[in-house]
């Protein structure tokens, strides 16, 4: 398939904030998702796709580099992502696609990013469905990045007084500790995904087939984190912020994701059950374009794909705090072992029996994975952050509803 391999266009739809257990293929029985699940049933599913950080900023990075956020650097908005590191979207134009990427807000994802060509905002199919038009005749590389399943759920993040005033509404809600809000901020979430499934992903999906790309494209459907709505918090006063739903923590239900790779005589629908990390999706995509990304953290998936791999990769999941590590945890099935790097407070969790991580056990986890995890965090280098940087961190994720 050499040949045929290269002429194929790159698409990544990311569903930002969405749960597998909101998706119909991957077991939900309350939320109907029939475009998604489609697409899985033409693809492939991966079961067990873990993301690199537990919100958007450092795992899109991770996403598009190959690398961890404690190797790529990008752990607040300003930070500079270095201008050597190969991404997705480098690779791909020195390789002659044309690249272009739609974003939630273009004050935030991929700013300054080299050929990442940020073209609009993906609150609406009209600049994506312009952009295919007319690149329809070349080799392309698209990023499409929703926030339709992002919380304050379906509010347009440019109805800025809406959107600060429908936050503040869900924050109260999980504040108050009522089960009736708690039900109704769950009800507004399965609402937002299913119309983001049946109306903004179908009419992607159905522009792509009225231009006669689906043939010629491998599409990656994919999330950058899952969510929470205060469940890990004794104190539901703790919760301020869209950074307590998806940020301060690592469990299960905000890093498992769905991936789902659709590519029409490339790859052989199917089930991957192993465990992967979203670190592999930048050099599976290049890989399907004959343009390798190597030397990097991820590995092509289609190895795994094929059947010529077993077994579970490696996941390392980073947290992250006002621009720096805050947490490391290895993932590596039937054990996840969480550091709290500046308390050194370990939690440690036996998936197999503790799925919902709710009895943490450090003392059995094996020695050979305790050392794996502090050989890491002795290589680890903090980013050094002045005064200003640190309130410029603080003042940026603030605008997002963050803090």
């Amino acid at each position: 398939s050499g040949k045929r391999s290269r002429r194929v266009n790159l698409i990544v739809y990311v569903s930002d904030a969405l749960r597998t257990d909101h998706v119909g293929c991957y077991g939900a029985r309350r939320v109907h998702t029939p475009t998604i699940d489609e697409l899985a049933a033409e693809g492939v599913r991966f079961d067990q796709a873990i993301a690199a950080a537990p919100w958007t900023c450092p795992s899109t990075t991770s996403m598009i580099t190959g690398l961890y956020p404690h190797h790529h650097g990008y752990l607040h908005w300003d930070a500079r992502l270095d201008p050597g590191l190969p991404t997705l979207f480098s690779v791909a134009a020195a390789h002659g696609y044309a690249t272009g990427s739609f974003v939630f807000d273009e004050s935030y994802l991929f700013k300054g990013f080299p050929d990442a060509n940020v073209a609009g905002t993906s609150e609406t199919l009209d600049g994506v469905v312009a952009w295919l038009r007319e690149h329809r005749d070349e080799r392309f590389v698209l990023w499409f990045h929703s926030w339709a399943t992002h919380m304050p759920y379906d509010v347009l993040h440019a109805e800025r007084k809406e959107w600060l005033t429908a936050k503040q509404a869900i924050m109260s809600g999980i504040q108050s500790d009522s089960a009736s809000a708690l039900e109704e901020l769950r009800e507004s979430y399965a609402r937002a995904v299913e119309r983001s499934s049946e109306h903004l992903l179908a009419g992607f999906l159905d522009e792509l087939d009225a231009l006669g790309l689906r043939e010629t494209t491998a599409l990656a459907f994919v999330s950058d984190h899952g969510e929470s709505w205060g469940e890990r918090f004794a104190d539901k006063q703790a919760v301020r912020g869209t950074y307590h739903m998806h940020g301060a923590t690592l469990y299960d239900e905000i890093v498992e994701v769905p991936l789902i790779l659709a590519a029409p005589g490339l790859v052989e629908p199917g089930v991957v059950t192993a465990q992967v990390s979203l670190v592999d999706l930048a050099p599976t995509l290049l890989d399907l374009a004959g343009a390798p990304l190597e030397g990097v953290d991820g590995s092509s998936l289609l190895p795994l794909v094929a059947g010529a791999e077993q077994g579970d990769r490696t996941a390392w999941i980073v947290g992250t705090d006002a621009g720096r590590v805050s947490q490391l945890a290895l993932r590596e099935p039937p054990w996840k072992l969480t550091v709290h790097v500046e308390s050194g407070e370990e939690e440690a969790y036996r998936l197999d029996v503790d799925p919902r991580e709710r009895r943490s056990a450090p003392d059995d986890v094996p020695a050979e994975l305790r050392e794996r995890v502090y050989a890491e965090l002795e290589l680890l280098e903090q980013p050094e952050l002045s005064p200003e940087d640190a309130a410029a961190v603080e003042s940026r994720l603030a605008d997002l509803g963050y803090l």
